[in-house]
């Protein structure tokens, strides 16, 4: 089944054209355009962006959208429900829960279009910051002004709690604490990463994983924080932002409900990853360590613990993630078969840093 690249632009809109038109009123006559995939396309989805115009009764509309595809060929994440984004961020918008969110149209789920599952919501304006090069290295986040960068840092702490304050129950998504990495709290997170590294690692020895991995038994916290609503990707890199203040936040896929450190450690791994572990100088107006808390702590409206715990416990996660991705760039051909990046990369150099094991470099 072809994944994005490999779709005729035409065909595409033109299916694209006659999906639309089930979903409009009768004699809008759809027309999709402008079909393309952007050069950021991850593996955890495909993404296409389109043009569609149409008639209603208030004379043309023109809209740019979003189409966000299940993958059909790289599956970076092990059991994977590709509803959950759309569920999720659907939840949050019906509950007007204060969420800077895309606006959301429609959920597919008949194959006959794309082969696959695919959503639709509108294009948002404005800038994301860069995984490659990071946005810590080049970019317009190191070029902004100070007062630039502590708007950005600041709008997305609040962002962050806004998530976590969302009553989610409330809300109606009661069914995501059922889902297997959320039933148990914490012991479900690491059963089901445990699992996702015995299916990334594939027989292939993991040996700062596998410390790491020891290390998150020895020292797992005794309690608990009440649990939230996780974002699961929360970091710098999945907002849209327009003049430094947060317009969307993206990327709903690991979503799960837990205790807010899983994000919060999250987001602070993922700043020291791009700094620390890169060794750069963090933007200077980016709040520091402590302040972050504070502020965090602050909008939640109750304390956080075991801060640094989580962070591992992130660090973790991504080597895991890395271990997969590599596998996926493999066999695109991007990296060669002897490649070591599975096993020495950003995560685990990182990693290794954090808690003092031997370089996965050698």
């Amino acid at each position: 089944m072809p994944d994005v690249t490999q779709r005729d632009p035409a065909a595409t809109a033109a299916t694209l054209s006659e999906w639309l038109a089930t979903r409009l009123p009768q004699g809008a006559s759809p027309v999709v355009a402008e079909v393309e995939a952007p050069a950021s396309n991850g593996f955890s989805n495909e993404t296409i962006l389109c043009r569609a115009s149409w008639q209603s009764g208030g004379g043309a509309e023109e809209r740019r959208m979003v189409v966000r595809v299940h993958p059909t060929r790289h599956l970076l994440f092990l059991d994977a429900d590709f509803s959950v984004q759309y569920r999720v961020m659907r939840a949050l918008h019906d509950a007007g829960a204060g969420v800077p969110l895309p606006t959301l149209r429609w959920y597919e789920d008949d194959p006959q279009w794309l082969g696959v599952p695919f959503f639709v919501m509108d294009f948002v304006d404005g800038q994301v910051p860069s995984d490659n090069m990071p946005y810590t290295m080049e970019g317009w986040v190191v070029d902004a002004t100070f007062e630039q960068q502590s708007r950005m840092w600041w709008g997305g702490i609040e962002a962050l709690a806004a998530v976590h304050r969302v009553d989610w129950r409330q809300a109606g998504l009661g069914w995501l604490a059922e889902t297997p990495q959320a039933k148990n709290g914490l012991q479900s997170q690491l059963d089901y990463y445990r699992r996702f590294l015995d299916w990334a690692a594939n027989g292939r020895h993991q040996p700062v994983a596998e410390a790491t991995w020891a290390w998150l038994l020895d020292n797992r916290p005794s309690d608990e924080s009440e649990p939230v609503l996780c974002w699961g990707d929360s970091r710098v890199g999945n907002i849209i932002w327009d003049d430094f203040t947060p317009r969307a936040v993206l990327d709903w896929e690991m979503a799960t409900i837990g205790p807010p450190e899983l994000d919060l450690g999250w987001w602070l791994y993922f700043d020291r990853q791009f700094t620390e572990g890169l060794g750069v100088r963090r933007p200077p107006g980016f709040g520091d360590h402590d302040a972050t808390v504070e502020r965090y702590v602050e909008l939640l409206g109750r304390p956080v613990r075991d801060l640094f715990y989580y962070e591992v416990f992130s660090g973790f996660r991504f080597a895991i993630v890395m271990a997969r991705l590599t596998d996926l760039l493999v066999g695109s051909e991007v990296l060669p078969a002897d490649t070591d990046m599975g096993t020495n990369n950003l995560a685990t150099q990182f990693l290794a840093q954090l808690l003092d094991l031997p370089s996965p470099a050698g």
